[in-house]
């Protein structure tokens, strides 16, 4: 009936719409050269569709006034360009369309390739990449339904990409990879997990701290990154800020049952500088009231989150300097059942009461200079903090509470970064660069090993210290790279990426190379190579052990030495793009994973990286080794003419090898992925829009590892059975999204009311399996949200 009654609330707002007439607005923007960053003078741009268009001037500037509201999109020639043409977006009768145009110089080799590579609206902001990546904009992050404006929800969509087990979070799984394995950037710096409810080790959380509002067209990787990437095992988030309207002051508002969001940008010197400001606050309680828990029925949950954008200009157009900064805040809480004859023997959650907050926040100063006609700097300066607790108690049957864990991850970063490009030629250019990290941290956890959940005293007397330290390191990371147009539509990347920790004195020297055809009739061949490696979790160094020596207690930090985990990419790619705007995409890789933390113990499992968060808290070595393979699939049709469709599909096989050499299936072996996701657009004579989209999506189940049944009866807890570590796996994954929204526009607002709906078919997954010790038996464990409608109101003004 709950749902009947947000479908009705929908039909009626959707019915209070003003007509609309001939309204129009304008595009403004800058065009700029994509090496050193000078404004490009007297280039052309026209409205796809129209006889509409401008001339850029001596400082790169366009504006198109009196253009059509509705989707649309823009073409920008100039003489030794490249052609340019963007992904449709949306103009409506209040906001202005503010776009910022990097043009490519053409090197005269293809001028008679009917399709040239600016026409694939997909491509990647960074054009060195020539495999496994893709850009994507918040109007994507939009309209995929049940993305809710999180890049880690849209890019399950993605080929090679899948969510993780838990449907509540957005950490997602690349190629058989461990989410731990992603890298966030942001305008040029390595950040911490910037995701709300974020949890120590991973690369995900519950919804993104990134405001709709801010982000520009910004990249994701899932392999082969290029050199100036490191830090990142698997694949990257590469985002971007976008400036404020330095002409217009505008106002966005969105209330939704996720939170409340308010938006304000405009100028601070017209036509010199602009702010962008966003706030949002959780209203995650409205769900709960309407009886639909995201995480469980006992668990409460509220996060807020603030975003901005400072940008300045020079007169002379030729610097730029942003102050950017965004902030999260979050706090789980997972509470006991209250009536103490009702909590469950066995099920250790009705008797615990765990608290998680989880905060981050980044604050810096950017400087862009073209230093001349060939060359440009970036510098970056910024603070940076996150703190991820957690606190947990069990109670007895008089509500009498014990302290059985607690857990401090603390790091405060001063970060720098520098790049520089120089174009020698049409044909040759260089990127080179550094990333400095001065950090301070804090790590501490202890817990009381457990024996019966029903009674504080059923816990080991005295509580185990497993990770303990404090103190401050640095680390390091350079990079430089070549860029050759070797003939005709052939063209070569190569380059280096150095890593170093100061901590322990350990380095990582990374060769990376990428080569790409691109014929005249639309068909591009590439092939890429890179060894990529990762930082640990600072905290994975603290593990403490405590040893009998000669009748003392000493306490080692037996991971102290540790190495970074490192992977070699072999990447072939193969992509067709059709004059319809149909894009046809396949690839296979092989990656071959060492240095992962293992055991050093003949007959041991562990591996570090079959674990979606966390660290070593065991003894091991930097002797692990891992292989992934696989093929990625893709048929899309990029948003034109109303509609936009991507089918993504995956095979994969993921295993991993011990310290004694034995080799198993890794915890994210799931075998597939596949994925369909579309949308269509109706529009009224009034002008407005309606908009249905779905996403369907089917996945190998998770894997796991059955009971060792009689050695569980013994010792009264789950013992996996001997060597069949991750041979099981859960029934397949399945999940339909819907969306469906409805765009008006009026004289002095425009407004989108949406529904988002999470798993329509109300489908029940299995996230994971937990031990009943009363029936000795793995039970699987269901996902807790079912259907999750998301209603949200949008009002531009």
């Amino acid at each position: 009936m709950k749902y009947l009654s947000l479908t009705y609330l929908f039909v009626i707002i959707c019915s209070l719409s003003v007509l609309a007439q001939n309204k129009t607005q304008t595009i403004r923007g800058t065009i700029i050269d994509r090496v050193t960053r000078q404004p490009v003078v007297g280039a052309s741009i026209t409205v796809v569709g129209t006889t509409q268009g401008g001339i850029s001037d001596v400082s790169g500037n366009f504006s198109i006034p009196n253009v059509s509201i509705g989707r649309r999109a823009v073409k920008c020639t100039s003489i030794g360009y490249e052609t340019f043409s963007s992904e449709e977006f949306i103009l409506n009768s209040v906001r202005e369309v503010v776009l910022t145009i990097d043009l490519k110089e053409s090197t005269g080799e293809l001028q008679e390739v009917k399709i040239t590579a600016s026409q694939n609206t997909s491509r990647p902001v960074n054009d060195l990449a020539y495999v496994s990546a893709r850009s994507f904009t918040t109007e994507e992050t939009e309209r995929i339904p049940a993305s809710v404006n999180d890049p880690g929800r849209m890019a399950i969509s993605y080929p090679g990409v899948k969510a993780g087990r838990d449907e509540t979070e957005n950490k997602i799984i690349v190629r058989g990879n461990s989410p731990f394995g992603i890298l966030w950037r942001l305008e040029g710096i390595d950040i911490p997990n910037p995701n709300h409810f974020a949890q120590p080790g991973s690369g995900g959380g519950g919804i993104t701290v990134f405001s709709a509002q801010l982000m520009s067209r910004s990249d994701f990787f899932t392999g082969g990154m290029p050199a100036e990437y490191g830090n990142a095992l698997s694949g990257a988030f590469d985002i971007r800020f976008r400036e404020g309207n330095q002409q217009k002051r505008q106002y966005r508002t969105k209330i939704g049952v996720l939170g409340l969001d308010f938006s304000t940008e405009g100028a601070i010197q017209k036509g010199r500088s602009s702010y962008l400001v966003n706030y949002r606050y959780s209203t995650l309680g409205l769900l709960s009231q309407m009886g639909i828990y995201l995480v469980g029925e006992r668990v409460t949950n509220n996060f807020q989150d603030l975003s901005f954008n400072l940008a300045f200009h020079s007169k002379d157009g030729k610097k730029t300097t942003t102050i950017f900064g965004l902030g999260g805040l979050s706090k789980e809480h997972y509470m006991p059942v209250e009536d103490p004859e009702k909590r469950v023997l066995g099920k250790s959650d009705n008797w615990e009461d765990r608290i998680r907050p989880a905060n981050m926040g980044a604050v810096g100063v950017t400087y862009n200079a073209n230093l001349n006609a060939k060359s440009s700097l970036k510098l970056v300066i910024a603070a940076i903090g996150s703190s991820i607790n957690r606190t947990a108690d069990t109670l007895n049957r008089q509500n009498v509470p014990y302290r059985y864990e607690t857990q401090k991850y603390e790091e405060a970063r001063l970060a720098t970064s520098a790049a520089y490009n120089y174009k020698f030629s049409s044909k040759t250019r260089l990127k080179a660069g550094a990333i400095i990290n001065f950090v301070d941290f804090t790590f501490f956890k202890e817990t009381a090993p457990r024996t019966n959940v029903s009674d504080i005293n059923q816990f080991n007397v005295g509580r185990q210290t497993s990770v303990n330290g404090s103190g401050n390191t640095q680390t390091g990371q350079a990079y430089a790279q070549i860029v050759q147009n070797v003939a005709k539509g052939l063209t070569m990347n190569a380059g280096l990426h150095f890593m170093y920790l100061f901590l322990n004195k350990t380095s990582s020297l990374e060769p990376r190379f990428s080569i790409q055809y691109r014929s005249p009739n639309a068909h591009s061949v590439s092939f890429a190579y890179g060894l990529h490696s990762q930082f640990l979790p600072m905290s994975a160094y603290f593990y403490v052990r405590k040893d009998s020596v000669d009748g003392k207690v000493v306490t080692t930090k037996a991971n102290a030495n540790l190495q970074f985990p490192r992977s070699n990419h072999f990447i072939l790619s193969y992509n067709y793009i059709t004059p319809k705007l149909w894009k046809f995409s396949i690839e296979a890789y092989y990656q071959l994973l060492n240095r992962v933390p293992v055991e050093p113990k003949a007959g041991s499992t562990y591996w570090m990286l079959n674990y979606a968060e966390s660290f070593p808290e065991t003894p091991t070595v930097s002797q692990g080794k891992g292989k992934n393979k696989g093929i990625d699939m893709s048929i899309e049709r990029f948003f034109s003419k109303k509609y936009y469709l991507l089918i993504t599909g995956s095979i994969f096989d993921a295993k991993y090898q011990t310290f004694d050499g034995s080799i198993y299936n890794s915890a994210f072996n799931d075998r597939f992925s596949t994925a369909l996701t579309f949308g269509r657009e109706f529009t009224f004579k009034n002008g407005s829009v309606f908009q249905v989209g779905g996403r369907s999506i089917f996945n190998g189940g998770y894997r796991y590892t059955p009971i060792d049944e009689v050695e569980s009866a013994k010792q009264k807890r789950y013992v996996a059975l001997k060597g069949a570590d991750y041979s099981a796996y859960a029934p397949n994954y399945f999940r339909i999204d819907g969306r469906v929204s409805y765009r008006s526009n009026r004289k002095n607002t425009a407004s989108v009311f949406s529904l988002d709906m999470q798993n329509v078919t109300n489908h029940i997954n299995y996230t994971s399996v937990q031990y009943n010790s009363v029936n000795n038996k793995l039970e699987p464990r269901k996902s807790g949200s079912g259907l999750v409608p998301i209603l949200s109101y949008q009002l531009d003004f």
